[in-house]
C-alpha cells in the first residue's frame, strides 16, 4: 500500500521546467524581443529553425503558428486540393483530418494496429485498392501519425505510399524527440510536421508548430504559404493560395529555452515509462513500441476493458487520467460523410484506452501511489472474475 502524496499529481505539467530553467532566463529574453521589435519571426525564430532541423538532423525546418499549420502548410507545399485522397488514421486528434478537408481534399480513414495504436500498414493497402477501384479519386498524400509519442511502421508505410505514387506526411506532433530505427522525428518521412503546444514533449507557452523538410524547394514553398503565398522576390505579389501561419517571437524564445532541457525531459519521461512498463498489472494492455524505436511519450497509454470504471476509479483516489480520443474522428459529426470504410480497431480502442500520468517530473512517491492504485483495481477484477 502506497499513501496518498500530499501535492497534487498532474497528468501534463507544463510549469517546472520554468523553475528548473530559471524564470530570470525567459525574462530576459522576452526583454530582447521587447527591444528589438520583431515580434513575428524574429531572430529567435530564425534561430529556433536552425536549432530544430540540427537536432533532427534534416536540412531545413520552418517555424509556424500551431501543429494544424504545419499539417496544412506541408499539405499545402505538395498541392493537396479537390479530387486527392488523404490516407490518415481516425484513431487521432481531429486536426490530421481537419488539415486535408480544409484544402478540399478527402480523408480516407485508415484502421490502427490494435498493439501499437498506430495505422495498419495493412489496412492502409486496403484502403488504397479500394480507392484505386473507385477511380475517382487521386493518390495523394498519407498522414502517419505517431499516436502518444510513439513512431510508426515507416519502413512499410512509406514503401506502400511510395509504390503508388504517395508522400508521406510524418504527424509527429506528439512524438517530436522519438526515434525511428536511428532517425529522429523530423527526418524519416518525407515531410514532418510537429506540434509545440504546452502538453506536447517539447511545449511552448501556448501555440506553435513546425515544418521539417529535405529540400530546398519544399522549405520554400512551406515559407510562402505561411505568410498568405507571398513571392519571394515581391512581397506585394502572392503567386499562391496561403494562410498566415507565422510563428511569434516570444514562443521562439521559450523554445530556446525549452530544447536546453529536453533530452533530459526525454530521459526522465522514459523513467517513467519503465516504471509503468515494469511494474503494472498484466490486466492493463499497454502500448508497443517498435523494435529500435523510442518513445516520446507525450501520454502513457493503457488498454482496460473496464476503461470507464477504472477512470472514474482512479480520480476518486485523486488521480488524473484522460481518454484521448473517446471518438474516432470518422464518427465525428463534421466528418460524418466519409464514415464509409470499417475501422474496428479505431472503435474499440475509443472505448478502452486511458492515459496515465506522464510528466518528466513524477517522482518516486507520486509513482508508486499511480501504480499501487492501479494494481489494487486490477486485483479486485481478477478476484471478480475468478
Amino acid at each position: 500500500m502506497s499513501d496518498k502524496p500530499n501535492k497534487p499529481i498532474m497528468l501534463f505539467d507544463c510549469k517546472t521546467a520554468q523553475n528548473i530553467i530559471g524564470q530570470d532566463k525567459f525574462l530576459k529574453a522576452f526583454e530582447n524581443i521587447l527591444n528589438h521589435g520583431a515580434y513575428c519571426q524574429g531572430p529567435e525564430t530564425k534561430e529556433l529553425d536552425e536549432k530544430l532541423a540540427k537536432y533532427s538532423g534534416v536540412e531545413y525546418c520552418s517555424t509556424c503558428g500551431s501543429g494544424t499549420d504545419a499539417l496544412t502548410l506541408a499539405l499545402m507545399a505538395w498541392d493537396v486540393k479537390p479530387g486527392d485522397a488523404v490516407f490518415l488514421s481516425s484513431f487521432t486528434f481531429v486536426a490530421s483530418a481537419e488539415a486535408p478537408v480544409l484544402l478540399g481534399a478527402t480523408p480516407v480513414f485508415v484502421d490502427s494496429d490494435p498493439n501499437t495504436y498506430n495505422m495498419d500498414p495493412k489496412d492502409l493497402q486496403r484502403a488504397i485498392d479500394e480507392v484505386k477501384k473507385e477511380g475517382k479519386l487521386n493518390l495523394k498524400a498519407v498522414i502517419a501519425v505517431d499516436i502518444f509519442g510513439s513512431p510508426c511502421d515507416y519502413d512499410a508505410i512509406i514503401k506502400i505510399a511510395h509504390d503508388n505514387g504517395m508522400k508521406v506526411l510524418s504527424d509527429s506532433c506528439q512524438s517530436y524527440g522519438s526515434v525511428y530505427k536511428g532517425k529522429k522525428a523530423g527526418c524519416i518521412a518525407d515531410m514532418t510536421a510537429t506540434s509545440f503546444y504546452p502538453t506536447k514533449p517539447l511545449g511552448c507557452y501556448g501555440d506553435g508548430g513546425a515544418v521539417f523538410c529535405h529540400t530546398n524547394e519544399e522549405n520554400e514553398l512551406v515559407k510562402s504559404c505561411r505568410v498568405h503565398g507571398m513571392s519571394a522576390e515581391d512581397h506585394y505579389d502572392n503567386v499562391r493560395l496561403g494562410m498566415t501561419g507565422r510563428m511569434n517571437s516570444f514562443q521562439g524564445a521559450v523554445l530556446l529555452q525549452k530544447l536546453t532541457v529536453f533530452d533530459q525531459e526525454l530521459k526522465d519521461r522514459a523513467r517513467v515509462a519503465s516504471r509503468y512498463d515494469n511494474e503494472l498489472s498484466n490486466y492493463f494492455g499497454k502500448q508497443k513500441i517498435l523494435d529500435g524505436c523510442e518513445s516520446a511519450y507525450a501520454l502513457y497509454t493503457i488498454n482496460c476493458a473496464d476503461r470507464d470504471e477504472l477512470m472514474a476509479y482512479l480520480k476518486e483516489n485523486g488521480i488524473p487520467c484522460g481518454a484521448y480520443y473517446p471518438r474516432p474522428v470518422n464518427t465525428q459529426t463534421a466528418y460524418a460523410k466519409w464514415n464509409n470504410r470499417p475501422l474496428p480497431v479505431c472503435e474499440k480502442l475509443s472505448k478502452t484506452v486511458l492515459s496515465l500520468p506522464m510528466t518528466p517530473y513524477l517522482d518516486d512517491e507520486d509513482l508508486n501511489y499511480v501504480i499501487a492504485k492501479m494494481n489494487e483495481f486490477a486485483a479486485r477484477k481478477s478476484c471478480k472474475a475468478a
